[in-house]
């Protein structure tokens, strides 16, 4: 077996990531966490249990969740989950959120 050329010195997580990634990606990363951190303050814990957040693309937040009532009492919360979106993210950065039938919990 050849024996690997041993590296001049250790790599650190970041500076591998920076080389993998595009820098649309970290804004991505980056939106997606501030995303989950509104999402758990804004809903209360029994309902954001039943649910998991699946995409965001083109302004729109897709949640799953996992049964029809759920879906409608998320229905109601709209408002105020939008509310502190624009707050956190900004106005307009999601305009909409979106809800599905799914597996619901992650």
């Amino acid at each position: 077996m050849a024996k690997r050329e041993p590296l001049e010195r250790p790599v650190a997580v970041g500076q591998v990531l920076e080389d993998l990634l595009t820098p649309g990606d970290w804004y991505a990363l980056r939106m997606r966490q501030e995303v989950r951190k509104v999402w758990e303050q804004a809903v209360p814990a029994a309902l954001r249990a039943q649910t998991r957040l699946v995409d965001l693309k083109r302004r729109e937040l897709w949640v799953e969740v996992s049964a029809s009532p759920w879906v409608q009492e998320l229905q109601f919360l709209k408002p105020k989950i939008l509310a502190a979106l624009d707050k956190a993210l900004g106005p307009g950065v999601i305009r909409e959120v979106r809800f599905r039938l799914g597996a619901g919990t992650p």
